[in-house]
């Protein structure tokens, strides 16, 4: 019985780990992508000239 919910603990371990990081690199991925959209408004004021 024991070994049985030390298996199941194990493998709710394995897939927190898995949610986790792929909810990480979506946040990356999310995070990186505003500072693009950023940096782009940003030139595009600056040669419109409005800055």
């Amino acid at each position: 019985m024991a070994i049985e919910r030390s298996i199941k603990n194990l493998l709710l371990l394995v897939l927190a780990i898995i949610i986790v990081v792929a909810l990480w690199r979506t946040v990356w991925f999310l995070a990186g992508l505003a500072i693009f959209v950023t940096v782009v408004y940003f030139v595009y004021m600056l040669l419109k000239g409005n800055l």
